[in-house]
């Protein structure tokens, strides 16, 4: 398994196709990292949605900003479903926004183990495998 790490994150793909993203302790994202860190990201996927297992039990700070672009450009745009894993109020909090006010169009949502969140992305592989069956047995 190849880890690619940023300034912000470390990553990699695991067996099932998840990309899993850990945020790097005591890290601080501002805009220009977070930036940073998505074309980079970006690569790896080489563009294409993802299933995202993203690891945020490591203490960061975010600027507002971050937030934002994170939000509008980074989660609706590049994933099938992102799994995070956190016990933090802030984060629970942030997630609890973005799925009933800015009514994310991509499924998002928190755990507090690893083993959980990925049982729960491995349902969109599921689903994803089935319908690309359907589709053949159409054609």
């Amino acid at each position: 398994m190849k880890v690619i790490r940023t300034q912000t994150s470390e990553m990699f793909f695991d067996e099932h196709g998840i990309l899993h993203k850990t945020v790097i302790e005591d890290c601080h994202l501002d805009l220009d990292t977070l930036k940073e860190s998505d074309k980079v990201t970006r690569e790896l996927t080489k563009g294409k949605k993802v299933l995202m297992l993203y690891d945020a039990r490591n203490h960061f700070t975010i600027t507002e900003d971050a937030m934002e672009h994170a939000q509008k450009d980074i989660f609706s745009k590049q994933r099938i479903a992102t799994a995070i894993v956190s016990t933090k109020t802030g984060i629970k909090i942030t997630v609890d926004y973005m799925n009933n006010i800015m009514k994310s169009p991509v499924p998002i949502k928190i755990f507090t183990t690893k083993k959980e969140a990925l049982k729960w992305l491995l349902t969109f592989k599921e689903k994803t495998s089935k319908k690309k069956a359907i589709h053949k047995a159409k054609a």
